[in-house]
């Protein structure tokens, strides 16, 4: 049977461990609250034979319209995207590249939490030559350009940019430290139990 002491004990490590973790939730969630890039069209290190219709990074968290950037540089150090549209948690812009080579897609954007979030990415488009000077026999438009479906994703465009996720380590630690936590707080109980 126990005593009023022991019980008054136990209570009071309940309580203890109740205040820990509600002060570790706490302290943690602004961590979680973070936004993070969930997937990216064209994804990051993709390979392309045809140039995409637009440039779409979708993230964790619904996007503020103000303040956000999108830009996707040529290999010529162009721009190759239009201005970016905002649509709950997508950015998007038009691209507008045609020149063969590497292209940087850079972000930087804020969530509701007012966390901004940033970034870069490459990508290639492959096989389209550089413009040629414009002529007379130029001016006729070329077929081979509308034949690709400029809204069908190819299945490297398809993939998410698991580069940027960061959203599980706040999971694991906070559940390490929670653990440790209860796992103290029952080992002291049960050796109070045991030494009364």
């Amino acid at each position: 049977m126990t005593n009023p002491v022991q019980r008054t004990r136990t209570w009071a490590y309940a309580l203890v461990a109740a205040v820990a973790a509600a002060l570790l939730a706490l302290v943690a969630q602004p961590a979680w609250a973070h936004n993070s890039l969930v997937s990216a069209s064209p994804a990051k290190n993709a390979a392309l034979t045809a140039p995409p219709a637009q440039v779409t990074l979708k993230f964790l968290a619904t996007l503020k319209k103000d303040g956000a950037k999108l830009t996707v540089t040529g290999p010529d150090g162009a721009s190759a995207a239009d201005a970016p549209a905002i649509s709950g948690k997508t950015i998007s812009a038009k691209f507008s590249g045609t020149t063969g080579g590497a292209y940087q897609v850079a972000y930087e954007v804020s969530s509701e939490d007012g966390h901004v979030v940033q970034g870069s990415y490459t990508f290639t488009l492959a096989g389209q030559p550089s413009p040629a000077p414009v002529t007379e026999s130029a001016t006729v438009p070329s077929a081979s350009p509308s034949t690709a479906a400029p809204g069908s994703p190819s299945p490297a465009q398809a993939q998410p940019n698991s580069g940027d996720d960061k959203p599980w380590w706040p999971w694991i630690g906070g559940a390490v430290v929670a653990g440790l936590l209860v796992g103290g707080l029952l080992n002291l109980v049960k050796r109070r139990r045991g030494q009364a």
